[in-house]
């Protein structure tokens, strides 16, 4: 009995690595700004958003800029992937 529910537990944890991997993997070559395939919560900030998925989050960093017809324009410009909202992943930055 305890080694069918430590197959189960071990096989849970593989499928949860195996699921934030490929989407972090998919977020990193994101053109746009991608959101997780799983959003639990949108923060919108002055510079950016931050999406949370199920134990991770990818904030986004925006400048915002009015051209010369009053139309505001937004360029991405980071982004930062963390698992858990501590460890820090992946990043970059223009």
């Amino acid at each position: 009995m305890k080694k069918k529910v430590l197959i189960v537990i071990v096989a849970l944890i593989i499928m949860y690595l195996l699921f934030v991997t490929i989407d972090c993997i998919r977020l990193r070559n994101a053109k746009n700004d991608a959101k997780p395939f799983i959003t639990i919560s949108l923060a919108e900030y002055e510079n950016g958003n931050k999406y949370t998925g199920l134990g991770y989050s990818v904030k986004y960093y925006k400048n915002s800029q009015q051209d010369t017809n009053g139309d505001m324009l937004e360029k991405s410009y980071g982004a930062e992937f963390r698992l858990f909202d501590k460890i820090l992943i992946w990043a970059w930055v223009e």
